[in-house]
């Protein structure tokens, strides 16, 4: 296995033993974090490999720069839309707020509420 992969299975293994969310995230951000982890890397890895291989002479080379450039493209997408993962890991710590209770207005069974009065230009009232 290469040290990457090492690397890789040693943050999913602290991954699995993490006691909080906060340590979670702290690890998730390792993976995602845009400018200098992994994704990211892993993303300019597959444009340089689309480069090389547009540099072949062999007939493949145009297609497999096509797909290695795809791949990028698709890598750096799911950054994006995790972006906000490791914030949202962290924000499971804290349980969400309890709703505030309804406020309720009780009137006695017998009363009737009063109604306010009609004002003086109404049309159709008498005086």
């Amino acid at each position: 296995m290469s040290e990457h992969g090492r690397h890789l299975l040693a943050l999913t293994d602290q991954l699995n033993g993490t006691e909080s969310y906060d340590q979670a995230a702290d690890l998730v951000n390792q993976i995602l974090h845009p400018f200098d982890r992994a994704l990211e890397r892993l993303a300019d890895f597959f444009e340089a490999a689309g480069e090389k291989a547009k540099k072949s002479d062999a007939d493949d080379g145009f297609d497999l720069a096509h797909d290695f450039e795809e791949a990028a493209v698709d890598i750096r997408r799911l950054n994006e839309d995790l972006h906000l993962a490791a914030d949202r890991m962290r924000a499971l710590t804290t349980p969400p707020p309890e709703p505030a209770p309804p406020v309720r207005t009780t009137y006695p069974a017998n009363s009737a509420l009063p109604m306010p009065p009609a004002p003086a230009d109404t049309p159709g009232r008498h005086r």
